[in-house]
């Protein structure tokens, strides 16, 4: 990459777990077109690092954040990270994907372009909502709220879970929470690539965009809230028909899981959010590795009842 003389302009993906934060990365590191002067940064709130794996190969570098929230436990390590981003890569765009349950508001305040010697811009956020889980929002509490309150574009993913004639209304509510936003309905985060430079990297408002710090009432971080990650890694394979059962009972507070699981009929990647679960049959052989977020929920308990399928 050759050095930019201009701050390197740096845009905010946020939205809740399992809404498609990684699937619209991916997107956007395989449009057509330069891409050398773009780099990632991907933040995962579980201890092992899932994204970086499914990001692999693409045409930018990817930096990852893992075992914590850059929200809240975090921040030191972010600021580094997009230091020696900034030094290594020289990036003209920096896009940066914080975990599902991030509160952008706190990003915000804290990576303050003045804390960079003036080499970034001020962030633009993304959200991508999950319409498919949009009337059971209010059990989500505060966090999905201010996804969508910071956010200058909103992709309401997946609408074509929703019967044709409830999408107009959706979207009126969404405009209702966050008025000064887009919100654009997508379907796996396809979106016209000048559509969303436009909206996440142009001038704000029809003017330049300056920071200024942003004041919110706050409930407390993700892990007083209730949010519970951890892990799940295996050598030895599970029975298909014991995961399976297990994946169609997990309770809806342990509404996140996505990673690499090895059956005794072969290896999958899974992703599961919110009681749908979407799995692609891979060719090479793999560890288990698994990453759950959830809502109160007991991991000894999970892992035993994993354990019985081994």
């Amino acid at each position: 990459m050759s050095k930019s003389p201009s701050p390197c302009g740096v845009v905010l993906i946020t939205g809740f777990l399992g809404a498609g934060k990684t699937t619209l990365l991916r997107n956007i590191l395989q449009w057509p077109g330069d891409l050398s002067g773009t780099a990632a940064l991907v933040n995962e709130f579980g201890s092992v690092g899932i994204d970086g794996e499914l990001l692999k190969d693409l045409k930018a570098p990817i930096i990852e954040l893992s075992n914590g929230c850059i929200c809240c436990t975090m921040q030191g390590d972010l600021l580094k990270s997009v230091d020696e981003t900034l030094r290594t890569y020289h990036p003209s765009r920096l896009l940066i994907e914080a975990t599902g349950v991030a509160d952008p508001f706190e990003i915000l305040n804290f990576l303050n372009p003045s804390r960079l010697d003036g080499r970034i811009s001020s962030p633009r956020v993304v959200t991508v909502v999950n319409a498919d889980l949009w009337e059971g929002r209010e059990m989500f509490g505060r966090l999905f709220y201010e996804q969508i309150k910071a956010a200058e574009l909103i992709l309401f993913n997946q609408v074509d879970y929703l019967p044709e004639e409830d999408i107009p209304r959706c979207l009126e509510e969404v405009r209702q929470i966050n008025s000064s936003c887009a919100v654009l309905p997508t379907h796996y985060c396809r979106i016209d690539p000048d559509v969303f430079w436009k909206a996440a990297g142009g001038p704000a408002h029809g003017g330049e965009f300056t920071f200024a710090p942003l004041v919110h009432l706050s409930d407390g971080s993700a892990p007083e809230l209730g949010y519970v990650s951890f892990a799940v890694e295996h050598e030895k394979p599970f029975r298909e028909s014991c995961f399976r059962t297990f994946v169609k009972s997990m309770p809806i507070e342990l509404y996140r899981m996505k990673g690499f699981v090895h059956l005794d009929t072969g290896c999958f990647m899974v992703n599961h959010v919110g009681g749908r679960t979407e799995w692609r049959a891979l060719e090479e052989r793999c560890p288990t590795r698994l990453a759950f977020v959830g809502w109160k929920v007991e991991k000894d308990q999970v892992e035993k009842v994993l354990k019985a399928c081994l």
